[in-house]
């Protein structure tokens, strides 16, 4: 990630999918925003697990066999739904963008990479 920040590239982190009671410990998320801050990340952003049908299942299987204990949170948690709310979501976000400022994370890039200009649009009518 240092190579390609110094180079120009604007390289963010992007924690997903935190998984509720699993990787969302305060500690580990301090941890992976340091390492990010280390590494020269000029960004960083965070989203929770969600199930939808198909890897909902086979989730939910795994879960039990690796952690049980979990196993009735998740059911409560996405009753009838693969995405959670801002209730649940909103608390990390804020974490991690607290978390952010806290270590320093921005865009710090001495050199910016900018995209080509697109191809110019040529007009259909007569």
């Amino acid at each position: 990630m240092k190579e390609l920040v110094d180079a120009g590239v604007n390289a963010r982190v992007g924690m997903a999918p935190i998984l509720p009671g699993i990787s969302d410990r305060p500690d580990q998320l301090r941890e992976v925003v340091r390492a990010a801050r280390a590494a020269g990340a000029t960004g960083i952003w965070a989203n929770l697990l969600f199930l939808r049908p198909g890897t909902r299942e086979h989730f939910l299987a795994h879960l039990a066999e690796d952690w049980p204990e979990q196993l009735p949170h998740y059911e409560q948690l996405y009753a009838g739904k693969a995405y959670l709310g801002a209730a649940e979501t909103k608390p990390l976000r804020t974490e991690i963008s607290e978390l952010a400022r806290e270590y320093g994370i921005r865009d710090r890039r001495a050199k910016r990479l900018s995209p080509p200009p697109g191809p110019e649009q040529l007009s259909l009518t007569v």
